[in-house]
């Protein structure tokens, strides 16, 4: 068996290669340990709504060069979200990101997950839906309760994204949203001090609702014809 000796050149050479190594996959693990974190208003609680919007400048002057970023969203004074049992199953907590393109950029992927009072995940990282738009637009977004692993009613109190920016030179975030959206009919509350939980009307609910509204006027209509 034969082996080739390194001349002390050489030596040096892969010395110093093995450090840069070893120093770029240490400054890679911290960068991936470290989330942004950003405050989010939903409001003066308590209020059911459908929709709740913020505007942000953190993300402000990052190039797209298919980095990865790690945010950790919360919530103002001590505030939570809570996902009512009529609350929309397409629910979604979406991040919008305006660049300075003129036109249509790559997609932005990455996951997602809610979080509790403590910042512990109150499910898996789910998979976050992307959206392109030819002004510059990007959108990740995620729908927690189309899973089906989430029991209502559900309050949380953060949510964490972990996104791979697409590689486009020359362009970076000039602005930031972020958007709860449900169905204007199936809403969700901003606590404290929401109820317990909103609950679809069903079937029997509503004839009740209706025979509480008809009966007055059959009665009238009766005295009517008495008359």
């Amino acid at each position: 068996m034969r082996y080739r000796a390194l001349s002390s050149r050489g030596a040096v050479k892969a010395l110093a290669l093995f450090a840069g190594i070893v120093a770029a996959i240490s400054l890679g693990a911290v960068g991936s340990a470290r989330a942004t974190t950003i405050d989010l208003d939903l409001g003066p609680p308590p209020h059911v709504t459908s929709t709740v919007m913020n505007s942000f400048d953190v993300l402000n002057g990052i190039g797209l060069q298919g980095q990865t970023l790690s945010l950790d969203f919360t919530f103002s004074h001590g505030e939570f979200v809570r996902l009512f049992t009529v609350t929309s199953n397409p629910f979604v907590a979406l991040l919008k990101l305006q660049t300075n393109s003129s036109g249509m950029v790559d997609f932005v992927s990455g996951t997602g997950f809610l979080v509790d009072q403590e910042g512990n995940p109150l499910q898996p990282p789910q998979q976050l839906g992307s959206a392109s738009g030819d002004n510059g637009l990007l959108a990740a977004g995620l729908f927690p309760l189309l899973p089906g692993d989430l029991s209502r009613p559900l309050d949380f109190f953060g949510i964490h994204f972990d996104l791979t920016l697409p590689v486009s030179p020359f362009v970076s975030i000039t602005g930031e949203e972020f958007l709860f959206k449900s169905d204007g009919n199936a809403p969700f509350g901003v606590g404290p001090g929401v109820p317990t939980d909103i609950v679809p009307e069903t079937g029997s609910t509503l004839l009740l609702l209706s025979l509480a509204l008809f009966g007055p006027i059959l009665a009238r209509l009766r005295l009517a014809r008495v008359d």
